[in-house]
This record gives structure tokens, C-alpha cells and sequence, in this order.
């Protein structure tokens, strides 16, 4: 007999009391690993437990505990390919302490952003994983007393993970100079994110002098490029172009696909993320490595001990990266 089957009714504790002839204390106890009980009435309560396919009432042990095992995910574009696998990273560590993940996406509005977080925090989850949509979100959005670790950004008071951005964008430029390139195309990322200017930062500093910028444009994480950005690439004739995400490097295959321009030959390409799409486009995206599921799993780490250690001093990790060298950048 199972739960579904059960006269229609949920299988209780005390149906797997009555099945295994003990008290619904000793179940307790079996379930929770806590008390005195012998191997052979362990045993014979599990046996039990597993033939009627007992779970327990999550509202109940969180109302008895104030314990719900149930953590908050926000993330602000599950469109973009970089945020479903980061959260299969969470999920899977999670999932692996017995935690339950309750997922809202954004949808790139801080509007949303902010009605989200509202619904997410009044279902009292344990603590919350966060990934602002935009620089506007602030601290004001998710109580200060709710264990938070904010993905990709600093805010005050709020433990924060990332990778090394900074580096990354370094590692492109570095990229671009030793295959010899000299006349380049730069996307950038949203003007007002801190992230992205960072990312361009480190782009800069590796190019120094060596390379010329004809062109550059900040624009979204899509793949979507607006036709007057598109009408400027095709009348500027570069030999590499560097994207701040992978997704607007495959749109930038696209526009040079229909230029009659092959990629590495005529002009090389050069993301950033290594989502999984980069090792199926063609042809292939030489791109920087995040280790995306990583991140995931660490940012349900960090937040699992700030729940069971709330005193703790704010703490920032960050995971480096690296460059995956394939087929769409190539020497001059």
C-alpha cells in the first residue's frame, strides 16, 4: 500500500506504527535517527515505511521545527542558457542535503524581480539564492534576515559568490593578441552593469596597444543583435570579435554567416560562460570557461552554512576560470 492508495487518504505515522507494531514514538525515533531503538525494529520500521511509501508532512515538521528544508532560487532569464545549468547546479547540491528548491525567474523585469521575491519570501523558505536582474536591485528587495547568497554581484551585508570576471575578460584579450590579431570588435555587455564593465576592463588591459577597437556596442545577453548594430558590424571589416557572453557570440555567427563571412577564416568569434551550446555550434566557440554548475553548487554550500551559522561575517568566494580553446578563433 502506498501513500496514493491509502483509502485516497495520506499515509501517516501512525498507519507505519500499526503496520510495524510499535509506538508512533519509536517511528519518530527510527525517522530521525534519534532515541534508543534496537536494529531489528529499525529495520522493520523502514520495511514498513518503504511499503506504504510513507513521507512526512513537510508543513508539519516545519511547523514543529520551524525548519521547512526549502531554499529560495531567483534568477532573472531562464531563457539564457548559463542560468538553467547553474541551477541544476544548485538543485543537484541541494537536493543531496535534503533540501527542496522553490525556482522563480525574473523574466529580465525589475518589476518582476521584485513582485517574485515578495511571493518567494512570504512561502518562508530557509534562505534564498539570489541573481539581481539589473544594477538597480538593492538590498531592499529580500529581508535582511533571510540567510541570502546574491550570485554575481557585491551587496552590503549579503554573502556573494562569483567568478573571476575581471580575469575572464583578461584571458580574451590575452587570447586575441597572441593569434595576432590587430583590428577588433567588441560587445560588451549592458552599459550599466558593473559586471560587464568589469569583464570590458579586463579586455582592455590584456589589448593595451596592440589592437585596434573599431567597433563596439553594449548590449543585453541575447543572441539578438538590433538591425543598426548589425548594419555597423557589416561596413567595419574587423578579424576578431569578443562578446561578453556566449549566446551573443552565436548571434554574431549568425551575422557573419549571412555576410558571406566564414568564421574562423575571414573573422574569428570569442565568448564567454562555455555554456553548453558553445560545444555544439559550428563551428565551435573558442570561449571562457565558468565552471557554471560549480557555482551553483557552491552558492547552495555557502548558503547552507549561513543558515546554520547566522552570526557569520559576510563572506565573497570566487571561482576562477579558464580558457576553452576550439575551433572559432584562429591565427592571422
Amino acid at each position: 500500500m502506498t501513500a496514493s492508495t491509502n483509502g485516497g487518504k495520506r499515509t501517516t505515522i501512525r498507519d507505519v506504527a500499526e503496520r510495524a507494531g510499535v509506538s508512533t514514538a519509536t517511528v519518530s525515533y527510527v525517522l530521525n535517527d534519534s532515541g534508543a531503538v534496537s536494529t531489528d525494529t529499525a529495520t522493520r520500521v523502514r520495511d514498513c515505511v518503504a511499503e506504504l511509501g510513507y513521507r512526512a508532512d513537510g508543513l508539519a515538521v516545519a511547523h514543529r521545527t520551524g525548519r521547512s528544508q526549502t531554499i529560495g532560487l531567483a534568477v532573472p532569464d531562464l531563457t539564457n542558457p548559463f542560468f538553467p545549468e547553474f541551477s541544476q547546479g544548485v538543485y543537484d547540491a541541494a537536493s543531496k542535503a535534503g533540501f527542496a528548491v522553490i525556482l522563480v525567474d525574473f523574466r529580465g523585469s525589475p518589476d518582476d524581480e521584485r513582485l517574485s521575491l515578495e511571493q518567494l519570501t512570504d512561502r518562508r523558505p530557509e534562505g534564498l539564492i539570489w541573481c539581481p536582474v539589473g544594477e538597480s536591485s538593492t538590498d531592499q528587495v529580500v529581508p535582511t534576515q533571510l540567510p541570502t547568497v546574491v550570485f554575481d554581484r557585491e551587496i552590503e551585508g549579503f554573502d556573494s559568490i562569483a567568478a573571476d570576471i575581471y580575469q575572464g575578460g583578461f584571458l580574451q584579450g590575452s587570447e586575441v593578441v597572441a593569434h595576432g590579431h590587430e583590428r577588433i570588435g567588441i560587445i560588451s555587455g549592458p552599459a550599466w552593469s558593473e559586471t560587464a564593465q568589469l569583464r570590458r576592463k579586463g579586455v582592455l588591459t590584456a589589448l593595451g596597444h596592440n589592437c585596434e577597437v573599431v567597433w563596439e556596442f553594449a548590449l543585453g545577453y541575447s543572441a539578438f543583435i538590433p538591425d543598426y548594430v548589425a548594419d555597423q558590424i557589416r561596413s567595419a571589416d574587423v578579424t576578431c570579435a569578443i562578446t561578453a557572453n556566449d549566446i551573443q557570440a552565436i548571434g554574431l555567427l549568425q551575422i557573419f554567416r549571412t555576410m558571406g563571412r566564414t568564421v574562423p577564416d575571414d573573422v574569428s568569434v570569442i565568448g564567454f560562460d562555455d555554456i553548453a551550446l558553445a560545444r555544439l555550434v559550428s563551428p565551435t566557440l573558442t570561449t571562457v570557461h565558468l565552471p557554471i554548475r560549480q557555482l551553483g553548487s557552491r552558492a547552495f554550500e555557502m548558503l547552507r552554512t549561513r543558515i546554520e551559522n547566522p552570526a557569520l561575517p559576510a563572506r565573497r568566494e570566487q571561482l576562477e576560470v579558464q580558457m576553452a580553446r576550439r575551433e572559432s578563433l584562429s591565427l592571422r
